[in-house]
């Protein structure tokens, strides 16, 4: 099987949110969607892939990991070290 180009074959203007972080959606000739986000770190809180098949929609909502989560202590203690520094 051919190797599938590794291009991008869309790239959406960055979406800047009101606090400053941007996120950026890609597309592949495979059909897959990349979404980068600025921010780190983000919790994966709600997956819906394999979708409604009434409606045909995928969701994916990221939280930021301050919020409760396991990432939240890792969150706090990177914050600290680049005050330490």
């Amino acid at each position: 099987m051919a190797e599938q180009s590794l291009e991008a074959h869309f790239k959406a203007d960055p979406i800047e949110l009101p606090d400053g972080r941007k996120i950026r959606v890609s597309a592949y000739p495979d059909g897959s969607i990349r979404f980068r986000v600025d921010g780190l770190p983000y919790v994966l809180t709600e997956a819906y892939l394999s979708g409604n098949p009434e409606s045909h929609k995928a969701i994916v909502k990221l939280s930021p990991g301050k919020q409760g989560s396991a990432a939240a202590y890792n969150y706090v203690e990177e914050l600290a070290k680049r005050n330490n520094k």
